[in-house]
């Protein structure tokens, strides 16, 4: 159990340290006292008078050296301070506690006794408690009855749970049943708290019987739930196999707490524990209710022990013949725990579940958990039987969506003439086939790349056919991948069937897909096509290389429906790729010199507009001494200075020159708007 820590000490203790951390100390002197080995030093310094922060903490650190090197001489000097600054009372303890001589216990008694200052007085009382100070039970238990404050009885209970001997166990056991249940919220907890402490004790000294006891005293309404919860669970687990019989009871409780307590055990009891309580609690299943059966299931799955493993399966076997949902989903997950055992026996207990009970949510649920059961289950045996399935299934609904998922999740290679015979079949429903194909981009290699291309022949949703060959393609090695497609595309002669393969090397991306790409874009057949791949070509590791090409293209290309798109793609580069400004600005340059037509100049002002910067203001009014694209020039620089952010002054040296020169009323009057702004 966890010890009980008064907020109130912890927080002075921090205290102390932040006052010290602060303070100007004597280094010489801090060093002879944590060096000395002469207890008169130490004592000389704690009974010295003062109490200045230098002092203080002098005091404190002889105090950590007598804990050390102090005898039963020291302890006298040590009592004086209990009662001072609460500081020095702190690290009087702190010595005291460490100390094993018989006179220290009567100068904490008396202390707990009669010492006015509270915080030192409790201070006083969890000390005998830290001590284990037996001699202390009787003054304890008269603080318990007469507490001169609240904070005195927690203290008193906390100390009693640290000594937890008999008597101090009894007594907090008659407070518990005394307690009303309307009494302060932390007196009840430090009074389980306690008893806890004392079962705790009396466990770890080889009584798990008298523990137990003491355990259950906690599960009492007068005690908040989390305590109960925990003197159940205990309760339970320190008896081990002898809890069997406890266990049932616990799991048919109509309290909460209790079968709370009790399931928590089921995942915790020692391997030698394990056959028992799991016959125990397979015999229980089938008087409980549905949602507590089906939590009890997930549990004794949970066991690691082989004996309780081997029981759970066979009894999951059996409840998977329920019609209930919430244990047929339990049983699903449970198997994924134990199918080890038997993957292929644990995938035919899950196919043979009764499922026509369920609606549509549930059936969608149970089989979602039924791949995730069955795709974890590691066995070339389980890999065979499933293949095997694939010639009697049903190619719809639900069961055929999941198979497939099961196929790919499993990565069954040698499935993929099959899933391309599927996935051509006639009147199979379209999100199965989705399933298959998905399947298929899982499971191909770069030797079997093909068999995916054949399965999407003759499929009309391009956004499907890109997004399947990039889920094959990124997961496969990107220039051996580009290679293996290059090579379809070099032995293909249907022009449609070659544009699907360009759009896949877009995906890929790389220098061997990139270089076939630019390729094809100078040859008649394939230059639409191309064209179109190489002006949305996506990949940033490319784009250089990409603007090259288009560049080229829009230079010498005959035709000049390919010059035209070659030169805007060329200027998309700079505007969507992430590229030095000054790159962009010189892209900017050579797009403008080379495109032949007026509205494909105009596209270079927008790179501007996405580089906020004086520089791209500049860049941009170099441009403004054509006429004819003068206006388009101020509105760039317009859109910039909307967005830059502090001031420059050539910045509104050029505003002004905007302002003076426009013909458009309006950029005149945002000009010097935003000139003043800067």
């Amino acid at each position: 159990m966890k010890k009980i820590l008064f907020p109130l000490l912890t927080l002075l203790l921090f205290a102390v340290f932040g006052t010290f951390v602060s303070a100007e100390i004597d280094e010489a002197k801090k060093n002879e006292i944590l060096s000395t080995t002469d207890q008169a030093v130490l004592l000389e310094v704690i009974q010295t008078p003062g109490a200045t922060e230098d002092q203080i903490f002098m005091k404190g650190i002889a105090c950590r050296r007598l804990a050390v090197i102090g005898n039963a001489q020291a302890v006298p000097a040590l009592a004086k301070m209990l009662g001072d600054d609460i500081r020095l009372s702190l690290f009087a303890r702190y010595a005291l506690e460490m100390m094993p001589y018989e006179n220290v216990n009567p100068v904490l008694i008396d202390g707990a006794k009669t010492i006015e200052p509270k915080d030192q007085r409790l201070g006083c009382i969890l000390s005998l408690g830290v001590r284990k100070c037996e001699a202390a039970v009787p003054v304890l238990k008269e603080i318990a009855l007469n507490p001169k404050t609240t904070c005195d009885l927690k203290a008193a209970y906390a100390a009693l749970g640290m000594i937890a001997t008999d008597d101090a166990a009894a007594f907090l056991l008659a407070q518990a049943k005394t307690t009303p249940t309307d009494a302060d919220f932390l007196v009840r907890k430090r009074l389980a708290d306690a008893i806890l402490d004392c079962a705790e004790a009396f466990e770890k000294a080889g009584d798990p019987e008298k523990a137990a006891g003491v355990y259950e005293a906690v599960v009492v309404p007068v005690f908040p739930t989390f305590a109960q919860k925990a003197g159940a669970y205990h309760a339970l687990l320190c008896r081990q196999a002898a809890s069997a019989a406890v266990l049932v009871t616990k799991l048919e409780s109509p309290k909460e707490c209790c079968f709370t307590g009790g399931l928590k055990t089921i995942r915790e009891f020692s391997a030698e524990a394990g056959e028992t309580i799991t016959k125990t609690c397979i015999a229980e299943l089938p008087k409980l209710p549905v949602d507590p059966r089906a939590l009890v299931i997930r549990a004794i799955a949970d066991r690691k022990d082989d004996a309780s493993r081997k029981l759970a399966f066979e009894a999951l076997k059996e409840q998977g013949k329920s019609t209930e949902f919430a244990i047929q989903l339990a049983v699903i997950q449970g198997m994924k725990r134990l199918g080890t055992l038997d993957p292929v026996g644990a995938r035919e207990i899950l196919s043979s579940m009764p499922t026509s009970q369920f609606n549509e949510e549930q059936l969608a649920a149970l089989y979602a958990a039924k791949v995730n059961t069955i795709s974890a289950l590691k066995s070339p045996a389980l890999d065979a039987v499933i293949s095997a399935t694939l010639p009697t299934l049903e190619l719809k609904g639900l069961r055929a969506c999941a198979y497939f998922e099961i196929v790919g999740n499993r990565r069954i290679v040698s499935m993929g003439p099959a899933l391309v015979k599927a996935a051509r079949t006639e009147g199979i429903e379209p999100a199965v086939r989705d399933r298959v194909l998905e399947a298929l981009s899982e499971i191909v290699t770069l030797e079997s790349l093909n068999l995916l291309v054949e399965a999407l022949n003759g499929e009309t949703d391009d956004a499907k056919v890109e997004w399947i060959l990039r889920s094959a393609c990124t997961r496969l090695p990107r220039e051996d991948c580009a290679a293996a497609v290059v090579k379809m595309f070099e032995a293909e002669s249907d022009p449609a069937e070659k544009a699907k393969l360009l759009t896949l090397l877009k995906q890929i991306g790389g220098k061997t897909a990139l270089a076939c790409v630019v390729k094809a874009c100078w040859n008649g057949e394939t230059a639409d096509a191309a064209t179109q791949t190489l002006g949305t070509w996506n990949t940033p590791d490319d784009a250089l290389e990409v603007a090259d090409a288009c560049l080229k293209l829009a230079k010498e290309c005959p035709t000049e429906k390919f010059q035209i798109r070659a030169i805007r793609s060329f200027i998309r580069i700079p505007r969507q790729f992430d590229l030095p400004k000054e790159k962009k600005f010189e892209m900017c340059r050579q797009a403008f010199e080379t495109a032949k037509r007026a509205e494909d100049k105009m596209l270079v002002f927008e790179v501007f507009t996405r580089v906020i910067d004086v520089a791209s203001a500049r860049a941009a009014m170099t441009y403004a001494d054509d006429p004819a694209f003068r206006e388009a020039a101020y509105s760039a620089v317009i859109a910039i200075a909307k967005k830059f952010e502090g001031k420059s002054e050539e910045f509104k040296a050029i505003l002004k020159k905007v302002a003076e020169t426009t013909q458009n009323a309006e950029t005149k009057a945002q000009a010097q708007a935003i000139s003043e702004r800067l």
